[in-house]
């Protein structure tokens, strides 16, 4: 065998698992990637702009439009999700077989916590409209 076929294999049989939800380790990962949400928004917020003063109004822009808005929103909901996570009661999640099977709500707080796990109910739709404004935009010069 060859040294590439040797090196792809070593490379997939000694990953680990990449879990749809991962912490960030120290404080510092975290920080940065909560720059990264507001450097996000702060972009999408002024591409919003900047197509709103150029008045914009073709097919596909108001498609794009709501995409920008949804975008918008799921970082800050993601945002408040992660730094909430840091101030949530270990205690509020209830454990089975070492495994997190409930949420327990008490406060507001909690109640925004646990919408802010749901932010796929803004990722995917925002993801459709992106969609839906590139598919209007295709073949047109």
């Amino acid at each position: 065998m060859g040294v590439g076929v040797l090196t792809c294999l070593s490379l997939i049989l000694g990953t680990s698992p990449a879990w749809a939800v991962q912490t960030h380790g120290s404080l510092e990962g975290m920080v940065v990637h909560q720059i990264g949400h507001l450097l996000f928004v702060f972009g999408m917020g002024y591409l919003l702009l900047r197509i709103s003063r150029a008045q914009l109004k073709t097919s596909g822009w108001f498609e794009f439009r709501i995409f920008l808005y949804l975008i918008i929103l799921w970082n800050l909901l993601t945002f408040s999700g992660h730094w909430l996570n840091e101030f949530i009661e270990k205690s509020k999640f209830i454990q089975s077989d070492g495994k997190t099977v409930a949420f327990s709500i008490s406060s507001f707080a909690d109640t925004w916590f646990y919408i802010s796990r749901l932010d796929h109910f803004l990722l995917v739709p925002s993801f459709i409209f992106l969609i839906l404004a590139l598919r209007s935009w295709r073949g047109k010069k």
